[in-house]
């Protein structure tokens, strides 16, 4: 195999030669590499390293700290945890393909970096094979698996700890969002449909989905940070444990939504289950917006700074569903105006609204359904 260089953060990286590779749209297709790697991803990566070193500093402070990769593929994600988080004792990567394990050995040897161990392993056995042969307490899962993370979810949770860091990427957005909602029932034991605000349903059903997972270890989940773009969803959950806390979490957050006139809203049964409650913390938030600045060295390091500007204002209105003003003009036979005079009208009316990152023409808003309409026929005539 012919293998290539990349710098991506601090580390140099080899990588299958990509000049054989299939481009579409001017992108590498990483699917067709000997050993997968995918570019667009370098944006959840940059903004990994800044979460975890945050989680970090916040919950483990001084003490010693564990990090598993177990579908490292070149191990890009693990070396720079090694490379740019001071405060991480040891980082375990990991991938079943031999090919992957090689290029992962490469990497480490170039990047000369200690405290790293590679196994050539299936990451459910490995997984609790650390936890419970070895004996020894993971304080970080990052779950980046290509597709769903139904295979890897179920041992995920049963080796975490009480203040585990459950970092996952899901790239199953159609199942999750209710554009494949057939593949959703089966998969996820969801009833939903298929509508433009399918970012939003696919966290919430897979925090909906892994709550029940974690309950039925008797533990429970807290969302610290939870995002969608490009192709995938991100979420970053707090583990921590307890029978009662479990049963006290499905009681407050799951729930249920409907869709009427273009617009999403919560209700008792409808479409769901889906998590209703918080998707991010806001102090976590705040205390990664104090961080970024040290990471200012990163390539994707602008479109995290206006990520986060956009996600603190965001967040303040999470327990409203995100909406499209593309769907609500369209149900209302109206021109859609631009989303700045829209959340705008809002603001006169007295109501709080802000810009979503899940769409440039998306936002959140307290102002309840009437509202929204009324607000839409308003530019009726423009």
């Amino acid at each position: 195999m012919q293998l290539s260089v990349i710098k991506e953060g601090k580390a140099l990286i080899y990588i299958p030669d990509t000049r054989n590779a299939q481009i579409v749209k001017g992108i590498i297709e990483p699917s067709h590499l000997e050993v997968f790697y995918n570019p667009i991803m370098e944006f959840n990566r940059d903004l990994s390293v800044l979460t975890v070193n945050t989680f970090i500093e916040l919950y483990w402070p001084g003490k010693e700290v564990l990090g598993i990769d177990p579908l490292s593929a070149t191990g890009v994600r693990g070396i720079r945890y090694s490379l740019e988080i001071n405060n991480i004792s040891k980082v375990i990567i990991n991938d079943i393909d031999k090919d992957a394990y090689n290029i992962m050995n490469k990497n480490i040897e170039l990047n000369k970096v200690k405290n790293i161990e590679a196994y050539n392993r299936d990451a459910n056995s490995l997984m609790r094979s650390i936890r419970f042969e070895q004996n020894r307490i993971i304080n970080i899962i990052d779950l980046d698996p290509f597709g769903s993370i139904l295979p890897f979810i179920d041992t995920a949770i049963s080796v975490s700890s009480k203040g585990t860091l459950l970092a996952l990427t899901a790239t199953d957005l159609a199942v999750l969002g209710g554009s494949k909602y057939i593949a959703a029932k089966r998969k996820y034991r969801v009833n939903l449909i298929n509508t433009k605000h399918y970012r939003e349903i696919a966290l919430r059903v897979l925090l909906a989905f892994i709550a029940y997972v974690a309950a039925s270890y008797d533990k429970v989940i807290k969302p610290l940070m939870t995002y969608s773009v490009d192709h995938y969803a991100r979420a970053y959950l707090l583990i921590d444990r307890g029978a009662k806390n479990s049963e006290e979490m499905l009681d407050k957050n799951i729930g249920y939504y409907k869709y009427e006139n273009g617009i999403l809203m919560k209700c008792d049964n409808h479409y769901g289950p889906v998590w209703n409650g918080n998707i991010s913390d806001l102090e976590f938030l705040k205390s990664i917006n104090n961080k970024l600045k040290e990471y200012s060295y990163v390539g994707t390091y602008e479109r995290i700074e206006k990520f986060i500007k956009t996600y603190l204002n965001e967040i303040e209105l999470q327990n409203y569903y995100y909406q499209r003003l593309d769907t609500i003009c369209q149900m209302q036979k109206v021109n859609m105006p631009s989303i700045i005079k829209f959340i705008s009208a809002l603001e006169d009316k007295g109501y709080k609204a802000t810009r979503s990152t899940f769409s440039s023409i998306g936002f959140r808003s307290n102002a309840p359904y009437e509202v929204l309409i009324e607000t839409c026929k308003q530019f009726k005539s423009s």
